[in-house]
């Protein structure tokens, strides 16, 4: 109709409609664009968000769960070096986790949904470094605990004295497996300070131009000095 319109104002050379309805065509054409633009702008918005809520949840989690693996492990050697100083012969204290050693593969899901395009740079790399530390400290533990189950579980169902020397000292293969739980403890601790503040991050509605440096988090869990710059608003 509007072409019609066009062809009859052009037979008749009345050049001032011609030029309105260009100008009717070219505003229209461009409402359009705008408008799906917008949409588009929208819909992304709206994955982007849904992306960041997944990403939340899924880190304030393992915060949670990682929060009582180490109460755990600071209730039970506790308790075993109490028992070691009043002279007792306590077996070495182990941790084992309910079901798998390792926490689910969920950034392998999360990379196949073309993060960088919601992503600046930083964050990006910030979510990749501490889902790959997360599962190499999975892998330390997957160490302690093996060791565990071959070397301390069988000695669990005999004489207690197998973990002691004439001495009555606990041998160092099994101090020295304690020790292993001790680092998992402050990693696991350091993990969870690193995921508040990649929890931070993902809320806030502005960029960073500093990541959350997984060195700004000492290995007795307490923050450096630096670490509350990269997480502080």
């Amino acid at each position: 109709m509007l072409l019609r319109r066009v062809i009859e104002h052009v037979k008749s050379q009345n050049w001032t409609a011609v030029a309105i309805d260009f100008v009717i065509v070219v505003v229209g054409v461009f409402i359009g664009i705008q408008v799906s633009n917008w949409n588009d702008a929208r819909a992304e918005e709206e994955r982007r968000r849904q992306i960041i809520s997944a990403l939340v949840t899924n880190i304030s989690d393992a915060i949670r769960v990682q929060e009582r693996f180490i109460e755990e492990i600071e209730s039970g050697l506790a308790q075993w070096e109490a028992a070691n100083a009043r002279g007792d012969k306590p077996p070495p204290f182990v941790f084992r986790i309910d079901g798998s050693d390792t926490a689910p593969d969920t950034w392998s899901t999360f990379e196949q949904m073309e993060l960088t395009n919601l992503f600046d740079p930083v964050t990006l790399f910030d979510l990749t470094f501490f889902y790959s530390e997360l599962e190499g400290v999975g892998r330390k533990y997957v160490r302690y605990v093996t060791f565990v189950e071959n070397e301390i579980l069988p000695g669990l169902i005999g004489d207690e004295d197998v973990f002691y020397d004439e001495q009555g000292r606990l041998r160092p293969v099994f101090l020295a497996n304690m020790d292993r739980l001790q680092e998992y403890r402050a990693e696991t601790l350091r993990m969870n300070l690193w995921a508040s503040c990649l929890v931070y991050r993902l809320e806030a509605t502005r960029g960073f131009d500093e990541t959350c440096r997984r060195a700004d988090f000492r290995l007795d869990g307490m923050p450096a000095d630096a670490a509350s710059d990269a997480s502080a608003p």
